[in-house]
C-alpha cells in the first residue's frame, strides 16, 4: 500500500511531463521520469502485470494522478480515492472483493472528514457535547452503509500478480466525486438519525454545511 502511494506522487512530476513533451525537461523533471520508470521496474518485478485489455502499469498511474489532481471550480479536490489489496481463487474475485475494499477505504476517508468536521464544531462550541457525540455515533454507523450505496467507480489502477499457492493478488485503487459521496454520507446520517426519532436529523444541512 505505502509503495503504491509512492508511485501516484512520483507520477505528478511524469504527467507533467507527458503534457509539455515538446518543452525540454528541467534536471528535477528527467530524476522524475527516472524514478518512474525504476517503480515501474520494481513492481513487474515483484510480479505485478495487468490483464489482458487494460492499460500499461505507467498508463494506470498518469492516469491516476490525473484524477487526484482534478480540482472543482472552488479549488477542492473532485475526487476521493480508495485503495486495496485482496486475495482470491482467481482474478475476478480478488478483483471484486479489492475493489468493494478500496470503496470501504474511500467510505473511510468521508467519515473521517466528517468526523474532524464535527470535531472542530465542537471545539468552537457550535455544537453541545450531547449533539456531538449524537451525530458521531451516525456517522460510526454509516461508513459500510456508504461504501455500499456508492455508484459506480472509477477504477483506473488495477494490478495482479500470480502467488506462489495458485492464488492471485490483486492491487486496485478506486475514485469517486467528493460531493456526491458527501451526499451519500449525509442521506445515510440522516436516515439513521431519523430512525431513531432524533431531531438533530433536521439539522444535519446546517451542522456539516454542505
Amino acid at each position: 500500500m505505502k509503495k503504491l502511494s509512492t508511485i501516484l506522487v512520483l507520477a505528478l512530476s511524469f504527467v507533467m511531463m507527458a503534457s509539455c513533451a515538446s518543452q525540454n525537461l528541467t534536471k528535477d523533471q528527467k530524476i522524475a521520469q527516472k524514478s518512474i520508470k525504476k517503480e515501474v521496474r520494481q513492481l513487474k518485478k515483484d510480479g505485478w502485470k495487468v490483464a489482458p485489455g487494460n492499460i500499461a502499469l505507467d498508463m494506470q498511474l498518469k492516469e491516476s494522478y490525473n484524477k487526484a489532481l482534478e480540482l472543482d471550480e472552488k479549488g477542492y479536490e473532485k475526487f476521493v480515492s480508495g485503495e486495496a489489496m485482496s486475495v482470491g481463487e482467481t482474478y475476478d474475485a480478488a478483483l471484486f472483493q479489492s475493489t468493494n475494499l478500496a470503496k470501504l477505504d474511500l467510505a473511510g476517508k468521508i467519515q473521517t472528514e466528517v468526523t474532524e468536521l464535527i470535531d472542530n464544531k465542537l471545539a468552537n462550541k457550535q455544537l453541545s457535547d450531547k449533539q456531538a457525540a449524537s451525530v458521531a455515533e451516525s456517522v460510526a454507523a454509516s461508513k459500510n452503509l456508504v461504501s455500499q450505496k456508492l455508484g459506480r467507480v472509477i477504477i483506473p489502477v488495477k494490478m495482479y500478480r500470480d502467488l506462489p499457492n495458485g492464488n492471485v493478488e490483486v492491487r486496485t485503487v478506486v475514485y469517486y466525486s467528493h460531493d456526491m459521496a458527501m451526499e451519500i454520507m449525509k442521506q445515510t446520517m440522516r436516515e439513521d438519525l431519523e430512525q431513531k426519532a432524533d431531531e438533530m436529523s433536521k439539522q444535519l444541512d446546517k451542522i456539516l454545511g454542505f
